[in-house]
This record gives C-alpha cells, sequence and structure tokens, in this order.
C-alpha cells in the first residue's frame, strides 16, 4: 500500500504517462488518427492542468487552520469547475478535435487525478493530524 504522499504522486505520473506512452505507440502503429491523438493529448492538459492547480491548493491549505483548509477547498473547487468548463468549451469551438476521443479521454484522466488527489488528501490530513 502507498502509505506518503510523494509515492502516491510518483505512482499517479507513471501510470498516467504510461498511458500516454501506450497511446503514443498506438498511433505509431496507425491504429488511431492524428486527429485521436491531438484531442487525447488535450484533454490529458487539460486534467493534468486542473490536477496541478488541486494539488498546489492542497499543500498550500493542509497546514493551516481547518477554516481556510475548507475556504481553499471549496473554492478551488468551485475555480477549477468554472476554468475546466471553459477550457473545454474553448477547445471545443475553437480546436479541430475528434469530440468522443477528447470527452473521453478529460473524463478518463479527471477521474484518474480525482481519485489521486483524494488518496493524497487524506495521506497529507493523516501526517499532519496524526493518525486519526
Amino acid at each position: 500500500m502507498i502509505n506518503n504522499e510523494k509515492r502516491l504522486l510518483i505512482f499517479g505520473f507513471t501510470i498516467s504517462f504510461s498511458i500516454l506512452l501506450l497511446i503514443l505507440v498506438l498511433y505509431s502503429l496507425s491504429i488511431i488518427s492524428g486527429m485521436i491523438l491531438k484531442s487525447i493529448g488535450i484533454g490529458f492538459l487539460l486534467s493534468f492542468l486542473n490536477f496541478l492547480i488541486g494539488l498546489l491548493l492542497i499543500k498550500f491549505s493542509i497546514s493551516q487552520s481547518e477554516k481556510i483548509f475548507f475556504v481553499t477547498l471549496w473554492g478551488g473547487m468551485l475555480f477549477r469547475l468554472v476554468l475546466g468548463l471553459s477550457l473545454i468549451l474553448i477547445s471545443l469551438i475553437f480546436l479541430e478535435i475528434s469530440t468522443y476521443g477528447f470527452i473521453f479521454s478529460i473524463l478518463f484522466f479527471y477521474v484518474f487525478y480525482l481519485i489521486i488527489e483524494i488518496f493524497y488528501l487524506n495521506l497529507g490530513r493523516k501526517s499532519h493530524f496524526g493518525d486519526k
């Protein structure tokens, strides 16, 4: 079991970049098209940006008081939701991408990074406040 934040992040990054490497191999074997590759790449980048913002907010607020922690957590969620939806709409309107590949990659990577973020938050709070 992963018992510290650093190992969890390394595990998450390893899995996500392995998936991207697999997608690049599929593209090089001409199994998926360039448009699908571009769509998956943009979806990954948007989800990764969302994850990084969330991770920075957690790192900032984990050692603060509980009130500041919750304000940062909920405010950050709202900010990331608005930013993410705006970037998704802009991408769908202005970029020539495969809609299905884009939405699927955003959904997949968003859920994956959300799970990593929840585990990171849980590990961070346990190490900060003890084993409660």
